[in-house]
């Protein structure tokens, strides 16, 4: 989520911190105008659902990234285990040229990036497959090479395939998300907006003029994120206040 929106976010926060404060809330709560109670309710379920919405969408993508990190070890570690005892036995077979294609290097299984992994994967796959359903398969079998470990493999392709596209798909999700928190923070800047008109009405006691200069201070875009020597921001504008 942006600066801009974590900014805002803590400002409607903190407005809605001093409202419900033990010093200010009864001041306003069910005392005329009595609209404003209605408005504040109003304002704390659409906070709610906004923060609910940013928890949604303003979540990083690295829990995505660290499962499709994982699938992928798990995956060369299982090519490379059979791939290894798939080479030896082409070997003793006098077929070299079966054996190039899958004896790498759990360095090279490493190496290898999203399908191009799949696609080396697989082809061990059905090259082992082949051999684990033909007539040599007990012979096969003592190498290592095995209908077990065949279907061990073929599970890890599965696996990873299906996390392959996952971080892009989060990315994605959060992109079209971004499109409509400006929307969605404006509306909440509404509903702010109708307290600020409102909370004049308090002015007529020393107990309410503390509430409204509280409620205004918390009222100020502040920029959290903002490092030495940084320009401040500009305020977000506030109605001007009575005099008391």
């Amino acid at each position: 989520m942006q600066d801009e929106f974590l900014n805002r976010l803590e400002m409607f926060r903190t407005a809605r911190g001093t409202l419900n404060s033990a010093e200010h809330k009864p001041t306003w709560l069910n005392q005329d105008p009595t609209a404003f109670t209605t408005k504040e309710a109003e304002m704390e379920a659409a906070l709610a659902d906004l923060e609910l919405f940013c928890s949604q969408y303003g979540a990083d993508i690295t829990g995505a990234a660290k499962d499709k990190a994982r699938e992928k070890k798990e995956l060369e570690d299982e090519a490379f285990e059979l791939g290894s005892a798939l080479t030896e036995w082409f070997l003793d077979q006098n077929d070299e040229t079966s054996a190039e294609q899958v004896n790498l290097t759990i360095s090279a299984w490493r190496k290898l990036r999203d399908h191009d992994l799949v696609g080396t994967a697989k082809l061990l796959r059905d090259l082992a497959q082949a051999v684990v359903s033909g007539a040599q398969s007990a012979a096969a079998a003592t190498y290592g090479v095995t209908a077990a470990a065949v279907t061990a493999l073929s599970a890890e392709i599965a696996d990873y395939d299906a996390v392959l596209t996952a971080p892009q798909q989060k990315i994605a999700g959060k992109r079209a998300g971004t499109l409509q928190f400006r929307t969605r923070f404006n509306a909440m800047e509404a509903k702010f907006e109708s307290l600020d008109r409102l909370i004049h009405k308090f002015s007529g006691t020393q107990a309410g003029r503390n509430l409204i200069a509280a409620y205004f201070a918390s009222r100020i875009n502040r920029d959290r994120g903002a490092g030495p020597g940084t320009p401040p921001p500009t305020p977000t504008p506030t109605p001007t206040q009575p005099s008391p």
